[in-house]
């Protein structure tokens, strides 16, 4: 069967450079709870443990580039959120709190007693929720690209989505696939600043986005904000785990004032805006990112919670 879109992203959009012959990301599934988990696993002994989740319309491919320089310094398991990506979930389970609960289990069937947890995009509400309610289990989290207050800055037709019922009917429905076709050309080109996805991204992502349960679950999640990103603001200023937030300034999707908000109400944060970097940072800032996700793990998250004690010993912070 011919993908006219499909083959128009492959020419116009993808990568030049020669794909690995082995792919890492691959699929390979776990049955954990009632869910079958797409992930990728790579140990690493002695070293700080790395869970990465993805971001929408994308999966856990999204960290390919990546994932070599993180693999030098970091113990990682990568795993698609159950509605996104290629682990699959019905609408009733769509939401940032009950996917939580969905990291802890994955944590604990993989034996991984605590981490930390990188989020972008609709895994940044998922991320703080999961840091809310069991912060004994991280060490730190990055959150990138994705709302974590209500109302978020975001441009007027996601807005429109998260605040209607009768828009999300319709991009359910009638306007379904205008819907997938938007998601995929977000995917693949509009959410860059210059970056260029593999070829094996850009068929993964065509699949993803044009999927139709997966299109549901997209949708759900986003009318699952108004209540979710309530709870999650209200208790930001109480979240007491070591937080990077890192953001692409060129964001034409979450506006990068999330984040400066998000810097003003969480206590333990460092914010790192990159200048060239659109809605997918990571991927955008490449080397940058991977340095300031690096640094972090490795010895800045520890020394924010030591200058704090610090502070709160001279009665200088409260």
């Amino acid at each position: 069967m011919a993908h006219p879109l499909l083959n128009k992203a492959l020419e116009e959009y993808a990568s030049r450079k020669p794909e690995p012959a082995v792919d890492l990301f691959k699929p390979q599934f776990e049955k954990i709870g009632k869910f079958d988990i797409r992930y990728v696993r790579q140990e690493k002994r002695n070293a700080p443990t790395l869970v990465l989740l993805n971001g929408l319309p994308q999966s856990i491919r999204m960290w390919e580039s990546a994932w070599e320089k993180l693999s030098r310094s970091f113990d990682i398991l990568a795993f698609d959120i159950p509605g996104f990506g290629l682990s699959k979930a019905a609408e009733s389970d769509m939401s940032p709190r009950y996917l939580s609960k969905v990291v802890i289990q994955v944590l604990d069937h993989f034996g991984i007693e605590r981490t930390h947890l990188v989020g972008p995009d609709v895994g940044a509400p998922i991320t703080l929720a999961t840091a809310i309610e069991h912060p004994d289990r991280l060490e730190s989290i990055n959150i990138f690209d994705g709302p974590g207050n209500y109302p978020p800055k975001m441009s007027p037709i996601l807005m429109a989505v998260i605040k209607s019922g009768f828009v999300r009917w319709l991009a359910k429905g009638l306007n379904k696939k205008s819907v997938m076709e938007t998601n995929f050309k977000t995917a693949v080109k509009d959410g860059y600043h210059h970056y260029r996805p593999t070829k094996r991204a850009i068929r993964e992502y065509y699949e993803i986005t044009h999927d139709e349960q997966a299109h549901r679950c997209a949708i759900a999640f986003f009318g699952s904000y108004a209540n979710d990103l309530s709870w999650i603001q209200e208790r930001l200023e109480k979240l007491n785990i070591p937080t990077l937030i890192t953001w692409g300034k060129q964001d034409p999707f979450v506006f990068v004032s999330n984040a400066e908000y998000l810097s003003t109400k969480i206590p333990l944060n460092k914010l790192v805006v990159f200048d060239n970097a659109s809605h997918f940072s990571s991927e955008d800032a490449g080397a940058e990112y991977v340095g300031a996700i690096t640094r972090w793990c490795l010895r800045e998250y520890d020394q924010i919670q030591k200058d704090i004690q610090i502070l709160k010993r001279f009665g200088v912070a409260s």
